[in-house]
């Protein structure tokens, strides 16, 4: 059985002649029918009920129609499974991350000491992971342990890579950009912008803000880059994280909290059971060392 008889056999039962196929399949019609009688020999049995000059499946034939189907289903799925794959394999390493401003600084520095490398790194929603855990299209995941659910957490194996901790933007020329850190009451005032309500900080602010006793401050909230450039023009001031990337062009203070919390813990997971390519070990044995010699 050739996967050519199953396609001139798929053809004829949806066409329901055989001139019709022939001519969709750019082949002659003796080929079809030639082709159909073969396939009727090895099966032993009829596929068709022939009337006039229409062929129509039988009982026999719709079941066989039915296999013929999900084999074609299958092929579809395996072609495009392929491709996809065959656009990965120029991608030494693939990372997904929730908050990608917090991994700038060691995406750039892994780039510079390994120019060959091609990294893709794609942010994600805390949400994507809640609804779908990590996808088959990475192989790490950067993010902070709350980010991820209580049932996917047995999937995964994990690094831990630093503490994080809130810090305030402010312009250059503000009056808290002269000190090292402020309280959270000293900040009301202000004009402020928060974190998207999805970001792992926003939830932290939550319970900073519940733990000193605090309302939340009510603020727009904006992606990184938005609130970012409106400090530098001196509009407010925003909540960011100690390992947000910093811009060196930007007039940006960033100014600790005094009030007590506690830091979450950011962390490089990857599925159980993986088995690393050379480029990947290399990757993940270069963000350990990191951030062992650079602590914040």
């Amino acid at each position: 059985m050739e996967l050519q008889q199953l396609k001139y056999f798929k053809t004829v039962a949806e066409m329901g002649k055989i001139s019709d196929a022939a001519q969709a399949l750019f082949v002659s019609a003796p080929a079809v029918s030639t082709s159909i009688a073969r396939l009727e020999e090895e099966l032993d049995t009829t596929l068709f009920d022939r009337t006039n000059n229409r062929i129509i499946l039988n009982r026999q034939g719709q079941i066989f129609l039915r296999y013929v189907n999900q084999i074609f289903t299958s092929l579809d799925c395996a072609k495009t499974e392929l491709r996809h794959s065959t656009m990965l394999q120029g991608q030494n390493v693939s990372i997904a991350s929730v908050s990608s401003t917090q991994w700038v600084d060691m995406i750039t520095a892994f780039s510079q000491e390994h120019p060959h490398f091609t990294l893709s790194c794609t942010s994600v929603k805390r949400q994507e992971l809640v609804t779908n855990g990590l996808s088959d299209r990475y192989t790490f995941l950067l993010a902070g342990e709350d980010d991820i659910p209580l049932f996917y957490q047995g999937e995964l194996e994990s690094m831990f890579l630093f503490e994080e901790r809130p810090v305030i933007m402010v312009h250059n020329d503000h009056p808290f950009a002269r000190r090292t850190e402020v309280e959270l009451s000293e900040i009301l005032n202000e004009t402020i912008f928060l974190p998207m309500e999805d970001y792992t900080l926003y939830e932290q602010l939550v319970k900073l803000f519940e733990g000193s006793s605090i309302p939340l401050p009510a603020g727009n909230a904006y992606s990184h880059l938005a609130t970012q450039e409106m400090v530098s023009q001196g509009l407010g001031i925003v909540f960011a994280t100690l390992h947000t990337a910093k811009s060196a062009a930007l007039p940006i203070k960033y100014v600790s909290i005094r009030d007590r919390y506690e830091p979450w813990f950011s962390r490089l997971y990857w599925r159980k059971n993986h088995i690393f390519t050379d480029d990947e070990k290399c990757f993940k044995d270069f963000i350990g060392r990191y951030y062992q010699s650079n602590p914040m």
